[in-house]
């Protein structure tokens, strides 16, 4: 079996070149397409998965890749990576520093959910990461002016009540096609919450969560390269996730995401189903 800290030094390498090929087209004038009526790619979406695919792949020529743009590559294998080369294209689009690189590498075993090993989440722009592996604990490192590079090891808050909760949320890209759903869960949460966030980018919301920077998040149509790498920072950071309707979340197979502190995990799961 592979070292899951060797996985995680292949990724935090991978995610470091892929942020560096980020920060030289933000702010510039981008090649804009769609993928869907509000999905965006640019040219460095396709230009930083093509960087992370290249060092994963010279570091672990046997393992598979799943990644947002390119799909699947390589041989079926005990390993695959998920990879979203820049989740929040929007956000760099309009010059909004609130979007990452999300890399993580999973075990697949036949008949078994992929359990992530190793992941981490950078934000260029923010001059930070979030990362973890499997019995390692999560971790967050940041750069501050004046403070220099500042390192810890991150927890979930033990917030209990949804009144005391700033909980993260976002909206899928089919959301023209169900609005009743979208507003009726957002309708049974806000009230009965402090505060609501939706800025745009599931992989840094997860890792807000695991940081203590939230207490919990829900989301209609991710997918896996999404929150792979946040579904190890959130379980190595003390919390728990699960379906929208507490079914065990499993990659590739799950579209929708609750996750938070160990309290309001479940108090938001009541709140969502009534």
């Amino acid at each position: 079996m592979e070292r899951p800290e060797n996985l995680l030094s292949v990724a935090l390498e991978a995610a470091a070149a892929g942020s560096s090929y980020l920060l030289e087209g933000y702010g510039r004038t981008l090649e804009v397409r769609f993928k869907g009526a509000i999905d965006l790619v640019t040219q460095y979406d396709v230009g930083s998965e093509n960087i992370v695919r290249k060092i994963i792949s010279r570091s672990f020529p046997g393992h598979s890749i799943l990644a947002e743009e390119g799909g699947m590559s390589g041989q079926q294998s005990a390993y695959r990576w998920y990879i979203d080369p820049l989740d929040g294209t929007t956000n760099f689009t309009r010059s909004h520093p609130f979007f990452a690189v999300s890399i993580a590498c999973c075990l697949i075993v036949p008949g078994r959910p992929p359990r992530p090993l190793a992941g981490v989440v950078e934000a260029p722009v923010l001059r930070e990461s979030f990362w973890a592996y499997e019995g390692g604990g999560a971790h967050h490192s940041q750069e501050i002016r004046g403070r220099g590079e500042i390192e810890e090891r991150m927890k979930t808050t033990e917030t209990c009540d949804p009144a005391e909760a700033l909980i993260n949320t976002g909206f899928p890209y089919d959301i023209a096609n169900r609005p009743e759903q979208i507003l009726s869960s957002m309708s049974r949460i806000l009230p009965k919450v402090r505060a609501v966030r939706r800025a745009g980018a599931a992989s840094l919301d997860l890792a807000y969560v695991a940081c203590g920077r939230a207490d919990g998040y829900w989301e209609y149509g991710i997918k896996p390269w999404d929150v792979a790498a946040g579904c190890l920072l959130i379980s190595e950071a003390g919390g728990l996730f699960s379906e929208l309707n507490g079914a065990p979340y499993i990659l590739e197979k799950s579209e929708t995401m609750l996750a938070g502190n160990r309290f309001i995990h479940g108090r938001l799961l009541s709140l969502l189903n009534g």
